[in-house]
């Protein structure tokens, strides 16, 4: 009974974390050997619940435009495909002709939005381009309960919170979607809000307001990067973090050529330990 409830709780934890496949790895691995990745896209159909939204629209276009490339290289330095080729194409175009229809999964603080895509414009691509699957991320604003603390790490607020999410999905031919990445709790893209417990504690204040995060202010949190060795600048640490854990759950295996094993597998198949 202990080892069941043990398997539960580890099932459970595993499920809060980020992507996950809806297949089998295996099968996953077999049918997607060579993947398409798209531009970045932004659902500009769904509401941000910011004064500025369209400016922000504007301001994800911009900043996103040719990302997808560091995608990429993040994912081929993984060795789970035979190929990760990045493809081409106009974000919005792409949104308007590959998203069937959206709806909201999860609840509370595990609250996502998923996307169902158009069958024949996923084809189109694939066959376009000899894909085996498309890795569509996209952009999109969402509400949801966060935690967030002042700057002292001594007092947060509890509140619905506006934000950019991310919801990605790799997606066969058929419009299948064989891994999913819900934009777990704590892995906003971007906060368009914040707490002002300044305010509060200036005016002596119960009640902390919350606010929007100015254009100025979001630009900088986009375009804001780390130093590596001798001083030269990474990219955004908003896309280096977001890809990253992409690319880490986007690992089914370290692919391998029909019939070829590793060398140490090799070596040791068939045979039965000595007594």
């Amino acid at each position: 009974m202990r080892r069941i409830s043990l398997l539960l709780i580890f099932v459970l934890l595993a499920g809060c974390g980020g992507g996950y496949f809806k297949v089998p790895k295996e099968e996953y691995q077999v049918r997607i050997r060579t993947l398409g990745v798209l531009p970045l896209l932004v659902d500009e159909k769904v509401s941000l619940g910011h004064p500025d939204e369209s400016l922000i629209f504007e301001l994800l276009q911009r900043e996103n435009a040719g990302k997808e490339e560091l995608l990429v290289e993040a994912l081929r330095a993984q060795k789970g495909y035979f190929d990760v080729r990045r493809l081409g194409g106009h974000p919005q175009d792409l949104v308007y002709g590959l998203v069937q229809g959206r709806a909201l999964g999860g609840e509370g603080k595990t609250l996502y939005r998923r996307y169902a895509f158009n069958a024949e414009a996923v084809r189109n691509i694939t066959d376009g381009h000899v894909v085996d699957g498309l890795l569509v991320v996209i952009l999109n604003g969402l509400q949801r309960p966060e935690k967030r603390w002042d700057r002292t790490r001594l007092k947060y607020l509890e509140a619905d919170y506006s934000a950019i999410q991310v919801t990605a999905a790799v997606v066969t031919p058929t419009g299948e979607v064989v891994w999913e990445y819900p934009s777990p709790p704590g892995s906003e893209f971007l906060l368009l809000q914040y707490p002002d417990f300044d305010e509060a504690y200036y005016n002596r204040a119960e009640a902390v307001a919350i606010k929007d995060i100015s254009i100025q202010g979001l630009r900088r949190a986009l375009q804001e990067r780390t130093r590596g060795l001798l001083g030269q600048e990474k990219e955004p640490e908003v896309y280096r973090k977001l890809f990253g854990e992409l690319a880490a759950q986007l690992q089914p295996a370290t692919f391998q050529l029909p019939g070829k094993a590793p060398a140490a597998a090799a070596a040791t198949e068939g045979t039965s330990p000595r007594p």
